[in-house]
């Protein structure tokens, strides 16, 4: 049950492991574009957040803002890019399945959040200088919103964030159809939105733009910025190795398993599922 996907991913991993050990410059300039993905998306969604502000559609703000999220991970699964929240999950079960070993994780985590954090500071920057928030409010809320949270609330909902993300990612291997893979990362960006859940990458350029653009809100700082994202980081690692990529290992391994004689062997039952 899952081997295909074991597989599949497990090949993801040993070639991201590739890419870093041949041209690092490459891998880098590849994650990048993931931050650069997710910080257009951020864009867009507060752009459009901020449109309705003080209107009387303003209730339906967070549905708008939730239900347009999804091109940050389209972007990054159909264009290709490398993103630290979904290699939470690979690299784990790289690691896991022998495919990659624990050190590669640690390189291809540090290598993937330092591309993902130039791309998202980038694009940041590019959207305050470039003039495109005349209104910093909702934005700047927001992000003090994030800054105040305790370390147990943002971890906790970085682990239903990412747990949310990596599921989008799970089913880029399941699914074959591109349709149908959109849909699921539509689905999931949604309900992690929707929630206010905490994305590390996403907070990059949450919590960038709120820092370079015009405010008056002490809670709002560079301190708070790390306060946030170093918490967040771990929240999201720790959805994508526990709660899936070893949770499906584990199914994946124990199908495998063979009962005593005599007895049906569960590897059996694993047709049926995959049909």
């Amino acid at each position: 049950m899952y081997d295909e996907e074991m597989a599949d991913i497990g090949d993801a991993a040993a070639a991201q492991i590739e890419l870093i050990e041949k041209r690092l410059p490459a891998y880098l300039v590849h994650a990048a574009m993931a931050g650069a993905y997710i910080g257009i998306a951020i864009v867009l969604v507060f752009v459009l957040g901020t449109g309705l502000l003080g209107t009387v559609f303003e209730p339906l703000s967070g549905i708008l803002m939730a239900a347009t999220f999804g091109l940050a991970l389209s972007l990054v699964l159909i264009a290709g890019s490398e993103l630290f929240t979904g290699n939470a999950m690979i690299m784990g079960v790289g690691a896991l399945s022998g495919r990659t070993d624990w050190g590669d994780l640690g390189r291809v985590w540090t290598y993937s959040w330092v591309g993902n954090l130039f791309g998202s500071v980038l694009v940041a920057a590019m959207a305050v200088y470039g003039g495109v928030f005349a209104d910093s409010s909702l934005v700047v809320d927001v992000a003090a919103n994030k800054m105040t949270l305790s370390p147990l609330e943002l971890f906790i909902q970085a682990v239903f964030c990412n747990w949310l993300v990596v599921l989008a990612v799970w089913c880029n291997f399941r699914l074959e159809n591109a349709v149908a893979k959109l849909v699921m990362v539509w689905w999931c960006l949604l309900a992690f939105i929707g929630a206010g859940f905490e994305h590390s990458v996403a907070n990059m350029t949450v919590l960038t733009l709120a820092n370079l653009l015009p405010h008056s809100t002490a809670a709002v700082s560079w301190s708070g910025w790390l306060y946030n994202i170093s918490i967040v980081t771990a929240g999201n690692a720790f959805a994508g190795v526990v709660m899936m990529g070893g949770a499906y290992w584990y199914i994946s391994e124990s199908y495998k398993l063979e009962l005593p004689s005599g007895s049906t062997s569960v590897s059996t039952f694993s047709s049926a599922d995959d049909d």
